[in-house]
């Protein structure tokens, strides 16, 4: 436990300063945005690295993350936003994981080489497609044409606006999930237990809906977990694409307009929800394969 927290605080420091450079120097220069209005010239800000980052967390200690170009507090800006991320994250995560097992599971119990090759090329051909050609697909279908669901916005608790941009990031989930659970549910399938237990009179059904159901599921949670993390950084393509006032709309703004308290809180927000759901995803797989170690 001590190991993991200095672990963390190391990374910590280290995240921090990277935040903190990675912000000032790309807020540097912010003449461009001046250009319209005929300014070619705005009076310069540089600081030196050390004082931009002592600032960075009297900021982050004290001034609630200082204040956005709008004048909002930071927190008080992400804070507004995260819950819709959260909202988008879990109907994400759920949505491919249950098409992935669903299918992965169905061409076990079919017995399908036909079936299995037709998923294979679905998740193969939504990994190789960029996300936002397939959000502009749902967009043109469910919104365009068929008229079922908006093209964009949120509102609190609502699962209607959360649909399409829903299904285009899980349906990538269920394209990675699809691709890990195909080959391992067919090794599971034709595996020695999975041969007893038919010589035993078990009921194919009860075999892939328990036991080789059982056997996938440890990784796959760890794959979840991971993928939970980048959700719940945000995803600007598709937050941009369908007006989704989430954490990574706010990140997209927060580089196009070179806020640079926004930018470097974003940073450091990303940086830790990666770092502690990459470790739960590590504790996870020792927890699991110590489970199976010990298994008589």
């Amino acid at each position: 436990m001590k190991s993991e927290i200095f672990r963390f605080l190391y990374y910590l420091l280290l995240l921090s300063a990277v935040s903190t450079f990675v912000s000032e120097y790309h807020t540097q220069d912010k003449t461009y945005l001046f250009a319209d209005s005929g300014i070619t010239e705005i009076q310069s800000t540089h600081k030196s690295f050390f004082t931009s980052y002592s600032e960075f967390w009297i900021r982050i200690l004290f001034e609630s993350g200082g204040l956005t170009q709008n004048g909002e507090f930071v927190y008080s800006h992400i804070g507004s936003r995260f819950f819709a991320t959260l909202h988008l994250a879990i109907f994400s995560i759920v949505f491919g994981a249950f098409f992935s097992f669903s299918l992965s599971l169905l061409v076990a119990y079919l017995k399908s080489d036909s079936l299995y090759k037709f998923v294979f090329f679905i998740a193969n051909f939504i990994l190789s497609t960029p996300i936002f050609i397939f959000a502009i697909v749902l967009l043109l279908v469910f919104f365009y044409k068929l008229e079922w669901f908006p093209p964009g916005g949120y509102e609190s608790g609502n699962m209607y606006y959360v649909v399409l941009p829903g299904v285009a990031l899980g349906s990538r989930i269920f394209a990675r999930l699809a691709l890990y659970l195909l080959p391992e549910v067919k090794r599971e399938s034709n595996s020695k237990y999975v041969q007893l237990l038919l010589t035993r009179s078990y009921p194919w059904s009860h075999i892939v809906r328990i036991e080789i159901f059982l056997k996938v599921l440890p990784v796959t949670l760890i794959l979840l977990v991971l993928d939970f993390g980048s959700l719940l950084s945000g995803a600007m393509v598709v937050e941009e694409i369908f007006f989704f006032p989430g954490i990574g709309k706010s990140l997209y703004y927060s580089i196009k307009s070179m806020d640079t308290y926004l930018l470097s809180t974003l940073l450091m927000y990303s940086g830790i929800l990666f770092y502690i759901l990459n470790r739960l995803g590590f504790y996870l797989q020792k927890y699991f394969s110590g489970e199976y170690q010990n298994a008589p």
